[in-house]
C-alpha cells in the first residue's frame, strides 16, 4: 500500500528529489534535500544537500506532520545552536539503513494545514522553510 497520493508522487518526480519509501516504517526518506549555500556544516564540512526522513502519518492528508530527521546532524556555519534539534544518540533519533537521523521538532500551526487540500508540496515548503530559518518559529 502506499504511503502517499498518486499527485504527491507526481510532484516528487517532477521536484527531482531522489526519494524511497519503507512501507513498514511509513518513511520517506528524500536522498537530496538542498540546503542554503554556506549555512550547514558536518565534521567541517560545507553541506549543499542533506537526506531528510519523513514520517508519514497515518491520517496524512488531515494533518501533515510536525517533525522531520536529518542526516548527517547539521550546525550551523555560525556556531549558533539550532533550536529543537537533537543530534546522534538524541531524543527520538531514527535509524534507517544504518545510518541516524536527528529529529527537528516544529510543531507547525495545525490552521495552516488544509485537510484533504495540502500536499506533500506543502510538507517539502515546510521543511525547506525549518532548514532556510532554523530559529523561526511558525
Amino acid at each position: 500500500m502506499a504511503l502517499l497520493f498518486d499527485e504527491d508522487y507526481r510532484i516528487l518526480e517532477e521536484s527531482g528529489l531522489e526519494y524511497e519509501e519503507d512501507e513498514a516504517q511509513r518513511f520517506l526518506l528524500i536522498k537530496n534535500f538542498p540546503l542554503t549555500p554556506g549555512f550547514y556544516i558536518h565534521s567541517g564540512v560545507t553541506l549543499e544537500l542533506v537526506e531528510v526522513l519523513w514520517i508519514v502519518p497515518s491520517d496524512y492528508n488531515t494533518s501533515g506532520g510536525d517533525m522531520f530527521w536529518v542526516h548527517p546532524a547539521l550546525s550551523r556555519t555560525d556556531g549558533k545552536a539550532i533550536p529543537n534539534v537533537f543530534g546522534f544518540g538524541g531524543v527520538d533519533a531514527r535509524q534507517f539503513k544504518g545510518k541516524e537521523y536527528c529529529r527537528w521538532s516544529r510543531h507547525w500551526d495545525i490552521a495552516t494545514w488544509k485537510s484533504k487540500v495540502d500536499n506533500i508540496q506543502k510538507v517539502l515548503g515546510r521543511i525547506e522553510w525549518a532548514l532556510k530559518y532554523p530559529d523561526a518559529k511558525r
